[in-house]
Parts: structure tokens; C-alpha cells; sequence
């Protein structure tokens, strides 16, 4: 039986460890198997097994387990696609885009693949983003999701009004999807509409007190219409008086219109 020694990065919790070692004794009763057809089974296993750190909260101890799948069969679209969704929760977006570019390079035609380098270089290629989301909803076409994305990626380019458009399909499909409705709100705000982002905006705010991100968001929207004490006012309350104002400053220089 071969022996396994993973060593957990530093900083992982003390849950992280508790699903390593179960992974350690899932891994070394896999190595015992000695037919091919049995290993072909214990790479399956393997794959459950990395999926299962991975929606524990234990991307890293996943990786592991991925790195050697891939060390022998560097051809594995299954684990590559959990390859970069696990590098996505680590905050490691270079190898999550190696890994999604590898699987599609494989197999060009993963909508997986393409939703996940999309969310990767979405702020530094934009316009690539959007055609890998394009790409997903010509397949998938009720994917609200990426509807969501394909938005982003559109204000992140200028083009608002086909953003808003994008988020607007998501919302009809999913009447309750927070972020597209927030994406709406602030793409509103920041094209020339600010009074109906607030609009949009300030129902989500009193209702989502804990979201930092979406009362920010409404400050900004609130900032644009010209309601600066009010927007402080949302900002003080996580805040303290120095940093509303250099938000605030910001905010109004961030979305002065251009000069002459």
C-alpha cells in the first residue's frame, strides 16, 4: 500500500486538516487497488473526493488531490474544470485561467470552461469575457448567471445599455436574483441615470443592511443624483467621518462627466 504525506498549506483551519486526513485514508484504500479497472475507478473516487474537500471549504487539500489526477493524466477535463474552480476559491486567478485555458484547449466546446476564464479575466479583458459568456448562453440560454456576468463585462466595456439589457433577461427569468438587480442599479447610476438607480438600489440597501458592497453602491447612486448628505449618511454607518468624505470626493471625481 503506498504511503501519502499531503502537507496542508499554512493558515489552513483546523476543518481543513479534519477533511485531510479523511481524504489521506480515501487516498491510501484507493492505492491499494491493483487492476486497471480498478484504477480507473480510484481516479473517479478521486474526482468525488476532491469535489468533496472543494465544497467543504477546503480548496487547497482539493488541489492536492487534483495535482496528482492531473500528474498522470494531465488530459482530464473533469479535473481540470475542478482545478480552477478551486484556484477561483483560493484567490489564485492566474491558476485558475492556466487551468481553464488547458481544459478548453482539450475540448473547446466546455461551457464550463468558458463561464469560469470569463468571471477570471473579466477585468482585464472584458471584451474576451464577454464572448466566453456569449459563447455559454448560445447553449445555455436561461443561465442567469452568466446572464449576470455577460452584464459586468458589457459596463466594464461602457456599453450600459446593452448591460442593463443583459441584467434585465436575468431578472425576468430570476426575479430574485439580488446581484443582477444590484448590477442594474449601479449600470444605471454610472450611465447618466442615477435617479432610477437609486431607485433600484435603495430597496436592496434597507433590506440587505449587512451587504456592505450594495450600500456602497447605493452611495454612489445617491452621490450621483446629488444627495451627498444622504450618502453619507449610508457610508457613516460603516465609516468614519474622514474616509466618507474621501469616498465621496471619489465617487464624484470617479463619474465626472468628461471635459471638453
Amino acid at each position: 500500500m503506498r504511503d501519502f504525506a499531503l502537507r496542508p498549506p499554512a493558515g489552513l483551519s483546523r476543518r481543513s486538516l479534519r477533511v485531510g486526513a479523511t481524504v489521506l485514508v480515501a487516498l491510501a484504500l484507493a492505492g491499494c487497488n491493483a487492476s486497471s479497472t480498478r484504477e480507473a475507478s480510484s481516479g473517479s473516487q478521486n474526482l468525488r473526493i476532491a469535489d468533496a474537500a472543494i465544497s467543504s471549504g477546503s480548496p487547497a487539500v482539493g488541489l492536492q488531490i487534483l495535482d496528482g489526477i492531473l500528474a498522470t493524466n494531465p488530459g482530464n477535463t473533469d479535473a481540470l474544470l475542478r482545478q480552477g474552480k478551486a484556484h477561483l476559491m483560493l484567490g489564485n486567478a492566474t491558476g485558475a485561467e492556466t487551468s481553464y485555458r488547458r481544459a478548453l484547449a482539450i475540448d473547446s466546446h466546455l461551457t464550463e470552461a468558458r463561464a469560469g476564464l470569463g468571471k477570471v479575466i473579466m477585468a482585464s479583458n472584458p471584451a474576451e469575457a464577454e464572448k466566453m459568456f456569449t459563447d455559454v448562453l448560445a447553449v445555455e440560454p436561461k443561465n442567469t448567471a452568466v446572464m449576470n456576468n455577460l452584464g459586468v463585462a458589457r459596463d466594464l466595456q461602457g456599453h450600459h445599455a446593452e448591460a442593463q439589457e443583459a441584467y434585465h433577461q436575468a431578472l425576468l427569468i430570476a426575479p430574485d436574483l439580488a446581484s443582477a438587480r444590484q448590477n442594474l442599479g449601479l449600470s444605471l447610476a454610472v450611465s447618466g441615470k442615477a435617479d432610477e438607480g437609486v431607485s433600484v438600489l435603495g430597496p436592496l440597501a434597507g433590506n440587505n443592511r449587512n451587504d456592505r458592497r450594495v450600500r456602497d453602491n447605493y452611495a454612489v447612486a445617491l452621490t450621483l443624483t446629488g444627495h451627498t448628505s444622504e450618502a453619507g449618511q449610508v457610508l457613516r454607518e460603516e465609516m468614519n467621518p474622514s474616509d466618507v468624505n474621501s469616498a465621496l470626493n471619489g465617487y464624484r471625481a470617479l463619474y465626472a462627466p468628461a471635459g471638453p
